[in-house]
C-alpha cells in the first residue's frame, strides 16, 4: 500500500507540472541516479507497481523509461493512456507490447513522458478530467 501523503504529493506534483507544461515549460532535470547516455537528462525516480509483475524502481529520462532491469526507449512508445484518477498509465511499446504501471507518482511520470514525447501535458486526443473551479468560501470569525 502507499502512504496517503505520497498519494497527495504525487497528485499535487502532477497538477503543478501539467500547468507548467501547458504554459510551454519543461520538466526539470535532477541529479542522475543511473548512468546516462550522451545528452540524456534524468527527471526522477520512484517505485511503481507493474501490473502482472512486482514493484520496481522507475527512472524517467529524456530518452527512456527504465523499469527495474528493463529499459524502453521513448522512441519505441507508440501509445500512452494515462488514468490519473487511478494513478496508472498504460504504455504501448513497439516490440514489447503493453506495460501498465501504477503508483502515486505515475500521474507525474505520465506528464513527463507526454512532455518529452508529444511536447504537451497529455497525449493527442486525450481529454483530461478538469477539476471544477474552487468556490469562494466565506470565512467566519469565532470570538
Amino acid at each position: 500500500m502507499y502512504d496517503p501523503g505520497q498519494l497527495l504529493a504525487g497528485h499535487r506534483s502532477a497538477s503543478m507540472l501539467t500547468r507548467l507544461v501547458e504554459r510551454g515549460g519543461r520538466p526539470a532535470a535532477v541529479s542522475p541516479t543511473i548512468p546516462l547516455r550522451a545528452g540524456e537528462k534524468q527527471f526522477g525516480w520512484f517505485p511503481v507497481d507493474v501490473i502482472g509483475d512486482d514493484r520496481r524502481l522507475a527512472v524517467v529520462t529524456s530518452q527512456r523509461l527504465v523499469l527495474g532491469a528493463e529499459s524502453f526507449d521513448l522512441r519505441s512508445v507508440t501509445g500512452l493512456r494515462p488514468r490519473p484518477d487511478d494513478w496508472s498509465l498504460t504504455l504501448d511499446i513497439r516490440g514489447r507490447g503493453t506495460v501498465e504501471i501504477v503508483g502515486p507518482w505515475v500521474p507525474w511520470l505520465s506528464v513527463v513522458l507526454c512532455a518529452e514525447i508529444h511536447g504537451a501535458a497529455f497525449p493527442p486526443g486525450y481529454a483530461p478530467v478538469i477539476p471544477a473551479p474552487r468556490r469562494a468560501r466565506r470565512l467566519v470569525t469565532v470570538q
